[in-house]
């Protein structure tokens, strides 16, 4: 009877064991669930604030700021329910405050001040900005969260103004290397610089003012190229005239 009363216990205590350790193990498992589920939240709300940082320095419509304030509330709400946290209580009541001070279908410009950095990383990150104000821009508005005239007056406006910089970018290049007599290289600039306008699928003041200034660029290079070409074969002509010249004379 004992004996049998100690093996009941040891089963007994080995399926405990096991409980517990399986109990134990989905714990852990939850727990890594949640870290990870942070984390990308985190990584989420860095981006999304990177971007309303970015916007100041971009001309962007009061409709684009509501997008990404409300996309951080979202996130926020979402960190909050994972890890409850009084700073982010606090934050989602500071995006709250955003969201209701901004029409969302508002799309007038925040400020129309903007300039173009003359740096090149600085540059770059501005371009890949604008690419991703663009990629949160259609994300919210595949989902629901933002109305078709507003999307497609901030995409227009975020797709010129990518192309701006690009355009002013490759115009500047090619001055430079017009002043440094760089011809070849500043016919490249400018060339690629006309293309990028040629590329695109709509035309205003902008585009058709910088696409006359543009060729006016390269009529006036193609010029200069052909007085160097017309200098140089002259001066060969001449060389060959002097060196034809102090030829010994053959002898008949």
């Amino acid at each position: 009877m004992i004996y049998t009363i100690v093996i009941a216990l040891i089963i007994l205590l080995i399926i405990l064991a096991i409980v517990v350790g399986a109990v134990q193990q989905h714990k852990q498992r939850l727990e890594l669930e949640r870290r990870k589920k942070m984390a990308r939240l985190r990584s989420s709300l860095e981006q999304i604030e990177d971007l309303i940082h970015m916007s100041s320095f971009f001309p962007i419509g009061k409709s684009m700021l509501a997008v990404l304030n409300s996309r951080a509330y979202e996130v926020l709400k979402n960190m909050n329910s994972v890890s409850p946290s009084k700073d982010y209580q606090a934050r989602i009541k500071d995006y709250e405050e955003r969201i209701q001070s901004v029409d969302r279908n508002d799309t007038s410009l925040i400020s129309e001040d903007f300039e173009i950095p003359q740096n090149n990383k600085q540059i770059i990150a501005m371009i890949n900005g604008l690419k991703r104000l663009r990629a949160t821009l259609r994300s919210e508005h595949s989902r629901g969260r933002v109305d078709s005239n507003v999307f497609s007056v901030e995409d227009q406006r975020l797709t010129k103004l990518q192309l701006k910089i690009s355009i002013e970018t490759l115009i500047r290049r090619g001055r430079h290397a017009y002043e440094s007599q760089m011809l070849g290289s500043a016919r490249q600039y400018y060339e690629k610089a006309l293309r990028t306008i040629e590329d695109q699928n709509f035309s205003d003041d902008y585009t058709t003012s910088r696409q006359q200034s543009i060729k006016q660029a390269l009529e006036q290079i193609a010029q200069e190229l052909k007085d160097a070409h017309a200098r140089d074969k002259e001066r060969h002509k001449k060389e060959d005239d002097l060196e034809e010249l102090f030829q010994p004379k053959k002898k008949w």
